[in-house]
C-alpha cells in the first residue's frame, strides 16, 4: 500500500496523530513554562487525607487527578506529552459523541466539530490561573456521557442520568450540566436535579454560590498572579541553571525580577565579576525607582520587591545562590502564600527544607522531609538529604551548604522568620 493510499484510506488517524504531534510540539518548545509554572503550585501527597480533603467538595475528584498530572510537569517533556494525550483524548470522547447524537453526519464533519473541544481546552491552558481541574472534568463527564448515550431505552437512560448526575456533580463540579444534554426531552427534569445539587451543595460546603456556580477550583480569582510569561520562562530557566538561555531570551527585560536573574547569569557566565554583581543586584532604597534591582538597601536592613509567585521563586533562588539564607527563606514562604487557591508547592518546600538544614533547624527540616517523602519526585532527594539530620558533620562534605552555613554564621540576619 503506497504512503498516498494509506493516507486516504486511514486519513483520521492520521490527522489525530497529527494533532498530538503539534500539541507535544507546541508545548515542549512554545510554552514549556506554563506547565513548570503549575507544577509549582502544587504540593500532591500519597495519603488518605489529602484525598479527602479534595472528595468533601464539589469537584474534587476531578481536581485530585489534575493535580495528580501537574506533579509530572516538573519535567517540560512530561507536560508536553500530557497535554498531547488530554487533547486527543478530549477529541476521540467528542467524535464518538457527535456519532451518537447525529449517526448521520458526514465523516470530515464530524472530525471538524470533534476539534472544537481540544481547541477549547488548548485556549483554557493557556491561562496561567485555570488549572488542570476543569479539563478533567471536561474530559470525565463526556467519557460518561458517552457511556451513558449507549443505552437505547430513554426511559433508562433517564433513570440511570437522575442517579448519575448528583454523583458526577460531586465529583467533576459545575461541568457536570452536560450530562443533562444526553436526554433531550427531558431536559426540564434533569436541569432542575441538576440546580438543585447546586444550591444543596451551597449548604454543606463553606463557599458562597457565586463560586459553587462557576467550580471552586475551576478558576484561581484571587488578585495575586502566577507571573507574567516572561517571569515564568525566566523562573523555570534560572530552575535549570540555564544561565546561557537566560541571557539570550532577555535582552531587554521588563520585570524587575528578571532583570536581576540576566545580572547573575552574567556573573554565572563569567560576563561579570562578583563586585560588579554585588553593585548592579543591591542599590540604596531612594534609587528603586530608578534601578533595574529588586534588593534594595537601607540603612540597617534590606528591602525585597516583588509582586507574583513567579518573580518571588526568581528572588528566592537568587537569593540562594548568593547566600542570602534569611532572605532565600523569605520569598519561600512569601512563593507559597502567592498560590491562588492556598496550596502548598513542593519546590517552596525543598528550598525550605534546605535552609533549615543551613540554619541549624533540623525538627523543622525534619518536619518539611515528612511532607516531601510524601510526593513522587521529591522523595529520592529526601532520601539523600535525611542522614544529614541524624548526622550534621555530613553538611561540611557538601561544598555549597558548607559555604552557605559559614556564610550565614557570620553574617546578620534581618529576615529570618
Amino acid at each position: 500500500m503506497s504512503i498516498k493510499a494509506f493516507i486516504f484510506r486511514f486519513w483520521e488517524h492520521v490527522a489525530v496523530a497529527l494533532l498530538a504531534i503539534v500539541v507535544f510540539c507546541f508545548w515542549l518548545f512554545g510554552y514549556p513554562f506554563i506547565p513548570v509554572a503549575r507544577e509549582m503550585s502544587v504540593l500532591f501527597l500519597w495519603n488518605c487525607d489529602y484525598l479527602t480533603e479534595r472528595l468533601v467538595l464539589p469537584g474534587g475528584m476531578a481536581q485530585y487527578l489534575g493535580e495528580c498530572i501537574a506533579q509530572f510537569f516538573l519535567n517540560p517533556v512530561n507536560g508536553a506529552l500530557a497535554y498531547a494525550i488530554l487533547f486527543v483524548l478530549a477529541q476521540k470522547l467528542s467524535s464518538k459523541l457527535l456519532r451518537q447524537f447525529f449517526p448521520n453526519i458526514k465523516d470530515k464533519v464530524r472530525f471538524l466539530l470533534s476539534l472544537i473541544p481540544p481547541v477549547i481546552l488548548w485556549y483554557v491552558a493557556m491561562e496561567p490561573l485555570i488549572p488542570l481541574t476543569p479539563t478533567i472534568a471536561a474530559l470525565m463527564v463526556m467519557a460518561v456521557a458517552c457511556a451513558v448515550m449507549t443505552i437505547q431505552s430513554k426511559r433508562t437512560r433517564l433513570i440511570v442520568l437522575c442517579l448519575l448526575i448528583p454523583v458526577m456533580y460531586w465529583l467533576t463540579g459545575p461541568m457536570a450540566v452536560l450530562l443533562t444534554l444526553c436526554c433531550i426531552r427531558w431536559i426540564p427534569v434533569t436541569a432542575t436535579l441538576f440546580a438543585a445539587c447546586l444550591i444543596g451543595s451551597s449548604w454543606l460546603t463553606p463557599y458562597p454560590l457565586r463560586q459553587i456556580v462557576r467550580g471552586i477550583d475551576y478558576k484561581w480569582s484571587d488578585v495575586r498572579q502566577m507571573g507574567t510569561y516572561e517571569e515564568m520562562e525566566c523562573d523555570m530557566l534560572i530552575r535549570q541553571q540555564q544561565w546561557g538561555k537566560i541571557l539570550k531570551k532577555f535582552p531587554s527585560p521588563v520585570s524587575p525580577a528578571v532583570r536581576n536573574a540576566c545580572i547573575l547569569a552574567l556573573y554565572q557566565t563569567g560576563g561579570i565579576s562578583y563586585n560588579e554583581l554585588m553593585s548592579r543586584m543591591v542599590v540604596p532604597i531612594e534609587m528603586y525607582e530608578s534601578s533595574p534591582s529588586v534588593f534594595c538597601a537601607g540603612d540597617s536592613y534590606g528591602i525585597v520587591y516583588f509582586g507574583s509567585l513567579s518573580s518571588a521563586f526568581i528572588v528566592s533562588e537568587i537569593a540562594y545562590r548568593l547566600l542570602w539564607t534569611g532572605i532565600s527563606q523569605r520569598t519561600a514562604f512569601e512563593a507559597m502564600e502567592y498560590i491562588p487557591n492556598y496550596n502548598k508547592s513542593g519546590r517552596a518546600l525543598k528550598i525550605l527544607t534546605e535552609i533549615s538544614i543551613i540554619t541549624g533547624q533540623y525538627a523543622l527540616a525534619e518536619k518539611y522531609l515528612s511532607i516531601l517523602d510524601e510526593t513522587t519526585f521529591y522523595r529520592r532527594w529526601v532520601r539523600k538529604m535525611r542522614p544529614m539530620l541524624a548526622n550534621p558533620k555530613l553538611i561540611e562534605q557538601d561544598t555549597f551548604m558548607k559555604r552557605s552555613r559559614d556564610s550565614y554564621l557570620k553574617t546578620k540576619d534581618y529576615f529570618f522568620i
